[in-house]
């Protein structure tokens, strides 16, 4: 009798052994999965925050662009550039640097000024077989000073520069001009070109000093067709513009 009870006792033990082991292990499978949960949201939460960083610096750096291409076309649109013009002293050979007095409003006198100027650079330095020996050289007398008009004779008379030998009938020129500096109160800096209509058609850059003044003048009606105001070139310097 004691064998059997022991039997049935062993068999009652082993199948509630048998149960509690079922139990921890199916603890023990379903473990797993929900550490696999917990990582994959764990995860997923780390991807929106650093989503939401990366959208912000991107707007951040949008931003930024806008502002930063925003000031830089104003200072490309504020910005002014002057020629920079150095100037010889042809009695010391020293070289100093012209500083344009700066104007942003052209004023009737000065356009007045500048209308007068260019008239008579070119006719100075331009050519022309119908008009040279008459309307050029008059223009030249009465928008000069004595001296500054002798001086262009002086000039015209070297066989090297008259342009009667050089061009005779066969080609003219005509005059650009490139800039204005205006250095004094009455004295401009000029730089041109001197283009050639035929032949080669070569250009000559130059830049010429120019002061003047309004004087009263006594002049015939003709004379005063040409320089109405009295307008007078009291020194004329040009050379070879090579910048």
């Amino acid at each position: 009798m004691n064998n059997i009870f022991g039997f049935f006792k062993s068999s009652n033990n082993s199948q509630s052994g048998s149960g509690g082991t079922q139990t921890q292990e199916s603890i023990k499978s379903a473990n797993p999965l929900k550490i696999t949960q917990n990582w994959y949201e764990e995860r997923s939460d780390k991807l929106l925050v650093q989503r939401n960083l990366l959208i912000i610096l991107i707007i951040l750096l949008t931003i930024f662009m806008v502002i930063s291409t925003l000031v830089i076309a104003f200072v490309v649109k504020s910005k002014q550039f002057d020629p920079f013009v150095i100037q010889l002293n042809s009695n010391t050979g020293r070289a100093s640097v012209v500083e344009p007095i700066a104007s942003p409003v052209l004023t009737a006198d000065e356009s007045l000024t500048r209308y007068f100027i260019k008239k008579y650079i070119t006719a100075r330095e331009t050519y022309n077989p119908v008009d040279f020996a008459t309307l050029a050289r008059t223009t030249i007398r009465l928008f000069s000073t004595s001296s500054v008009y002798y001086n262009y004779l002086g000039y015209i008379r070297n066989k090297d520069f008259d342009p009667t030998l050089k061009y005779k009938e066969e080609n003219t020129t005509f005059l650009v001009v490139k800039s204005w500096s205006k250095i004094a109160a009455d004295k401009y800096i000029v730089r041109f070109s001197v283009n050639e209509t035929s032949g080669n058609q070569l250009v000559y850059n130059k830049i010429a000093v120019v002061s003047y003044a309004y004087v009263p003048m006594q002049l015939t009606d003709s004379e005063l067709d040409v320089n109405p105001v009295g307008f007078q070139v009291n020194g004329y310097r040009v050379d070879d513009d090579n910048s």
